[in-house]
């Protein structure tokens, strides 16, 4: 999942930390990268959930 949406870090064999949604069709609405030590903000999370209604 995490190559087919282009997270994979070749050069430390892992994934890159990321938030992702997808509606209901399948379509990615918002993505959002975070790079150690930051975390998303979960009300920043909740606002983009809310403008898919």
């Amino acid at each position: 999942m995490v190559k087919s949406y282009g997270l994979w870090n070749e050069e430390r064999g892992a994934s890159r930390r990321a938030i992702i949604i997808v509606d209901k069709s399948g379509v990615v609405r918002f993505r959002q990268e975070y790079s150690p030590p930051n975390i998303p903000d979960p009300r920043d999370i909740l606002a983009e959930l809310d403008k898919l209604g």
